[in-house]
Formats: structure tokens, sequence, C-alpha cells
């Protein structure tokens, strides 16, 4: 299986980025409400990732990005441009080697105690696992030597756990998204480091 296209002269660590869609999708959020004069959401994720190799060391190469995401069909009818500009987005990152794994969004019925009643709410089902399952198969092939995970999601604790148990000689760490730091992933995983604006 090939990690994601990306070609190296460098001879050091392959780092295959995994990118929690909706996870940096909030930061973007974030980061456009503390400095509104800027618009971040056509953000060039191969570059963000290439420009952090520095922090891994060691002559880090990028072998491969890997997105994760859903796209909110229900939105479709109120917002159809939110949708559409989230699949141009991911059109745009397939078109710099960035592979796109898209999962699907899942309406469910909780109970609202503020309002007493049943209402309905929208959750991101599958990418989470999916992710999870691509780091671990990965490393299993030998396609890759350290895993960064763009997520400040704590689901990812018990990757990290096994990764470790079963990949000693290889590295697993964080890039925190903007707003998105975990105190719990950085005792984990001390090597993360946060992805500024």
């Amino acid at each position: 299986m090939n990690t994601g296209g990306f070609k190296s002269k460098h001879t050091g660590p392959r780092v295959v980025w995994f990118i929690d869609g909706f996870n940096l999708y909030h930061s973007i959020k974030a980061a456009e409400r503390d400095q509104p004069e800027i618009q971040f959401k056509w953000l060039d994720i191969p570059a963000l990732c290439q420009s952090y190799l520095h922090v891994i060391g060691g002559g880090a190469r990028l072998v491969g990005i890997h997105y994760f995401s859903a796209f909110a069909d229900h939105l479709r009818s109120a917002y159809p441009d939110k949708l559409a500009k989230h699949q141009a987005f991911v059109r745009a990152l397939t078109a710099r080697k960035v592979r796109a794994h898209i999962g699907r969004i899942q309406q469910k019925r909780i109970w609202a105690f503020e309002l007493s009643q049943w209402v309905k709410v929208y959750e991101e089902k599958e990418s989470d696992v999916r992710l999870a399952c691509l780091v671990l198969r990965l490393a299993v092939m030998g396609e890759l030597d350290v895993a960064v995970l763009m997520t400040g999601d704590t689901d990812f604790i018990p990757l990290v756990e096994e990764f470790r148990l079963l990949y000693p000689n290889k590295s697993i760490l964080f890039a925190f998204p903007y707003h998105r730091a975990n105190r719990s992933l950085a005792r984990i995983c001390p090597d993360s480091f946060k992805v500024s604006k």
C-alpha cells in the first residue's frame, strides 16, 4: 500500500500525518474568531505538514497525509454552500496527493434535559476507528516510522497504547490544532507539539 505518494531525497524517518478533519475544522473556526481579518479555511495541509517536520527532527521526511472527515449531507437543503465548499476542499486536497477517507454522519435522538424533550443530533461515524486502523495497518506493513495525529481527541489514547506495545521502535505523537491541545494526550505523548495560529 502506498502511504500517500510524497517523495523526498532525505533518508530520515518516514512520517505519515493523520488529520482529524472535524477537529481541524473547529480549530480553524477558533483561529478565525481570534483573527477575523484572515481567512483560514483554504488551508494548505501538505505545506503545513511539511513545515513541522523539523520538530520531529532526524531528517524526517513526509511520505503520506491522510485526511478523515464526513460530508454533512443533512445540511444539503438548508446550507448547500457549506456542503459544496467541503467537497471542493476535499477535491483540492486529493489533487495535492492527500488521501481522503470520508465516513458518514448519522442522526440520533437524545434527551435534552433543559428542554424536557427528545431532540435530533448528528454525529460523525467511522472516522476515528478508520484512522486508528490505518495507523496500525501502515505500521504493520512497515510503511511509516513516525505517525503524527493532528487532533486533540482523547479517543485516540488506546491507539497510542497499542501502537507503543506493538511497535516500540516507531513513534506516535500529536500535532495539536490551534486551541485543541489536550493535557492527557500531551502526557501520554510528550513529544507532541502545538500547531500555531
